[in-house]
């Protein structure tokens, strides 16, 4: 049985997509969601110095994230300033802070390592950070960070933010595939997006019809996403999609319908599984 989990949210703008402190029931971490351009406001909130870790995010157009930095601090939203000086990527802080008794440096130390790995493990988005710390996670915290972690997963899902590499769901959702023209591809959908997974071949003997979904194609060969082995071009980051047949269209090029290319382990089509 799933265990209900509650959420106080204080919106201190007044506005859904201004600056919000999120906190769990009996936790002890509050987050911090602040938008660039209201970093000054920020600083007047109560709390907002403590210690933690944080992510610098760029969103896309449909608020996914493209481009993604981690890092911690032991003066709150302090730490911010000399990004804000210094880096032009982002455009939204998330910052999880905890009581300074329950973050000691060891922990915000480990934290931060763990989350640079899971990040770059996931690969759904570029890593903006250049070096992966050497820091020794101490089996004794280990337990404490992968907890905490779990937390910050868990807010960030709220905010729409996927963290997880999309391969650990695959036995959780219905794994679909096309072979259409030779070409192996997978994915997955939950009935509002649609994921296709590193790995997959991409046709690019054929343009999309789509100039969007085409020009996707070429920005991801041209940044490493796609690459070539042989004859073949492989994905080897998780591209999600609003729909079944922008993926379709993005693996096979033309102009394809989903609904009915992808299909699952027993040959359904998407179409046939959610009349």
């Amino acid at each position: 049985m799933a265990i209900s989990k509650k959420l106080e949210i204080i919106y201190h703008n007044g506005q859904p997509d201004g600056i919000r402190s999120i906190r769990r029931h009996l936790s002890t971490m509050t987050t911090y969601v602040i938008p660039r351009p209201l970093l000054s406001e920020a600083k007047k909130l109560t709390g907002i110095n403590r210690p933690g870790i944080y992510y610098l995010i760029s969103e896309t157009d449909d608020n996914k994230i493209a481009q993604i930095y981690v890092g911690q601090t032991r003066n709150g939203v302090s730490r911010l300033d000399d990004h804000n000086r210094s880096k032009d990527f982002w455009n939204k802080a998330i910052m999880f802070l905890a009581d300074n008794k329950t973050f000691s440096l060891d922990m915000i130390s480990g934290l931060e390592a763990f989350a640079i790995g899971k990040a770059i493990e996931a690969k759904r988005y570029k890593v903006e950070n250049t070096v992966n710390p050497k820091y020794e996670i101490d089996e004794y915290d280990l337990p404490l960070i992968e907890e905490v972690y779990e937390e910050i997963k868990f807010i960030m899902a709220t905010q729409g933010y996927k963290m997880e590499n999309s391969k650990t769901t695959l036995n959780e959702a219905n794994t679909l595939h096309t072979t259409r023209n030779g070409v192996q591809a997978l994915g997955v959908y939950d009935g509002e997006k649609f994921e296709v997974l590193e790995g997959s071949e991409i046709d690019m003997s054929r343009k999309c019809h789509s100039d969007n979904i085409e020009k996707l194609r070429q920005t991801a060969i041209q940044n490493g996403n796609i690459v070539c082995s042989g004859d073949k071009h492989i994905l080897n980051v998780s591209v999600p999609f609003t729909s079944p047949s922008s993926a379709a269209m993005f693996v096979l090029g033309g102009s394809t319908n989903g609904w009915i290319e992808w299909k699952n382990k027993d040959g359904k089509t998407l179409d046939e599984m959610y009349l």
